[in-house]
């Protein structure tokens, strides 16, 4: 499904990120993904190109750009996690019950650290 995305690596990631459903500035992107100005800024440029974000100026600074997703953008988002989800379901029905008992003591605690109490 990433595939249809057509986009590099670090695009995925950007759409990803700004699932959140907020604006983010082209900085905070490029920080939160390890790249630099001109690499989140070619990144957001192709995705404006297809339609999946929306680029506007902040009115609290002129400088800076704020990203956000465009329902298209959501759309794409919501086909890869589906896409992610049904890879996982085939996944755990190939499994036998033994294993599935082992995955689920192995993964149980990482889950436990990591879900919101």
């Amino acid at each position: 499904m990433v595939a249809e995305l057509d986009s590099s690596f670090s695009q995925v990631k950007m759409m990803f990120l700004l699932e959140d459903g907020g604006e983010h500035s082209v900085k905070e992107i490029a920080t939160h993904l390890g790249l630099s100005l001109p690499a989140a800024s070619r990144a957001v440029d192709g995705l404006i190109q297809r339609g999946w974000v929306t680029r506007r100026e902040s009115a609290e600074d002129r400088r800076s750009r704020l990203i956000a997703l465009t329902d298209d953008g959501r759309a794409v988002v919501d086909r890869v996690l589906r896409a992610r989800l049904k890879t996982l379901e085939r996944f755990a029905e190939e499994l036998t019950p033994e294993e599935r008992a082992t995955l689920t003591a192995a993964l149980l605690p990482i889950v436990e650290r990591i879900a919101p109490s």
